[in-house]
């Protein structure tokens, strides 16, 4: 065999198995979504690292979505998350095949008044209101919800792929992230996963 047709034959062999080692150390599969282990960096923000991710299920039999949090400082302690001033991702993705996006606003609106005090709620009143007005029509398995935390700037709520708005201050974005990591969470469950624990 010539030194050329041999090293034709280890490239044949070694590329498939490089090629899925860089899939598997770069990306993460939940409920046949796949969530990159890192955000590339734009002008908006830095790189950032998936903290952790969870699958949400209602009953234990229906799956409604993947929960990824984006961190630029990755930890497993949510008071330091919740507490820090630095650029936050969370996204999730819809898996039912059609949801209405007034019901999941509602859930979400639902799960956010669990984990903050009567005070808290008064004072960021009208940014709920105006997260909420953002759901409308439908969504679909596919579709990606995504709250993003920009220090000094404010909240931008993205639904499928529009841009809805930016929500100042970041008070209301660490009540968004408490539906997750508050005190009482969508489930413990979710929490430990995106917090990174017992994973």
């Amino acid at each position: 065999m010539s030194v050329r047709s041999y090293t034709d034959m280890i490239k044949t062999i070694l590329l498939p198995l490089l090629l899925l080692f860089s899939v598997s150390a770069f990306s993460m599969t939940i409920a046949d979504v796949t969530l990159s282990e890192e955000l590339d960096s734009t002008q908006e923000t830095p790189n950032l690292k998936l903290n952790g991710a969870a699958l949400r299920e209602l009953y234990l039999l229906v799956e409604t979505y993947v929960g990824a949090l984006y961190l630029e400082t990755p930890s497993h302690n949510p008071q330091v998350i919740l507490n820090s001033e630095q650029h936050k991702r969370m996204e999730f993705h819809i898996l039912m095949k059609k949801i209405s996006a007034r019901r999941l606003s509602k859930a979400l609106h639902e799960a956010l008044l669990l984990n903050i005090n009567e005070e808290e709620h008064h004072s960021l009143k009208a940014n709920i209101d105006t997260m909420l007005s953002y759901f409308e029509g439908n969504l679909r398995a596919g579709d990606k919800v995504v709250f993003q935390y920009t220090p000094s700037v404010g909240t931008k709520v993205s639904i499928g792929d529009d841009t809805k708005g930016i929500i100042p201050g970041r008070d209301f974005y660490t009540a968004i992230l408490k539906i997750w990591l508050g005190e009482s969470p969508v489930s413990r469950e979710f929490k430990e996963h995106i917090l990174g624990v017992n994973v």
